[in-house]
């Protein structure tokens, strides 16, 4: 995948559908107190270098750990909207889950808001990471991240293109058992990783193990969002009672790090992505 700049001056942004932005002008990095709602955007911010301008996020933003210690201004889906005026920031980078009747109470007061939605594709974290960079003055650090990244991922993607794909399962819930469709960026590591994934044209992320059973994957992926990596081991268990999966007798069923996968910066992608390639090609080392 080539790199494609960021236009100079975002006033409404689409990056196929995912992403829409509030009117801002960036021909001058005037944004210098930013609000973040959702773990992801404050990961970006710290990501490209502009933690300094992170005034507060959410309660669920943990990463890194740094981020813990800013002021927090409610969770994902819940703002305190009062505080937030008070904190008077002038950029707020809202989520795909910030709710819109809140957001129109903030720039009721002329504050601006910025929403940026979940990739569905490892291009989309890409263009996310240089929109937020851009918008918050940094965009040749965004632009040196992203290059790096995809010159790494479509490296890998070259490596297994012509290799044979195993069939994949990749958990990533777990009641009711979930894994990624194509609408999931988590399909990407399969994509890149060089495998088939067997849930990808479903219409939901919802699974079940007889489904599991009947497409007998050969290798189980556990990355179980929201939970421990213990929760993890506890899921594989339950996986290895299945015999006659092919998965399970060549015990190929693998407990990946949640905070690692379901995170999608490009960045935190590329990691995992070379987490997961040996998985599914154990002949690439």
């Amino acid at each position: 995948m080539n790199s494609r700049p960021i236009n100079g001056v975002i006033l409404l942004l689409v990056i196929a559908g995912v992403l829409v932005g509030a009117r801002i002008g960036l021909a001058t990095p005037a944004f210098q107190r930013v609000i973040s709602l959702s773990p992801i955007i404050t990961e970006t911010i710290y990501l490209v270098g502009a933690e300094g301008k992170l005034i507060a996020d959410t309660t669920y933003c943990n990463t890194p750990k740094e981020a813990q210690f800013k002021e927090k201004i409610g969770s994902v889906t819940q703002m305190n909207v009062e505080k937030i005026i008070r904190l008077q920031p002038d950029l707020v980078i809202a989520s795909a889950l910030s709710r819109e009747k809140q957001l129109k109470i903030l720039k009721g007061q002329s504050i601006h808001i910025l929403r940026v939605g979940n990739p569905k594709t490892f291009e989309q974290m890409c263009e996310i990471t240089l929109m937020i960079g851009k918008t918050l003055g940094q965009e040749p650090a965004a632009r040196i991240i992203v290059d790096k990244a995809q010159k790494q991922a479509n490296k890998i993607l070259e490596r297994t293109k012509n290799l044979v794909k195993p069939k994949v399962f990749l958990q990533i819930g777990l009641k009711p058992l979930h894994s990624a469709n194509h609408e999931m960026f988590i399909n990407e590591y399969i994509r890149y990783g060089g495998g088939i994934n067997i849930a990808e044209n479903e219409s939901s992320g919802i699974y079940s193990r007889e489904k599991v059973i009947r497409e007998n994957p050969e290798v189980i992926l556990i990355a179980t969002m929201g939970t421990s990596k213990r929760a993890g081991e506890l899921e594989r268990k339950k996986w290895m009672a299945f015999k006659s999966i092919d998965a399970v007798k060549k015990n190929r069923v693998h407990v990946l790090d949640p905070e690692m996968i379901c995170s999608p910066t490009p960045d935190t992608f590329v990691a995992g992505l070379g987490v997961v390639l040996p998985l599914l090609h154990p002949e690439i080392r």
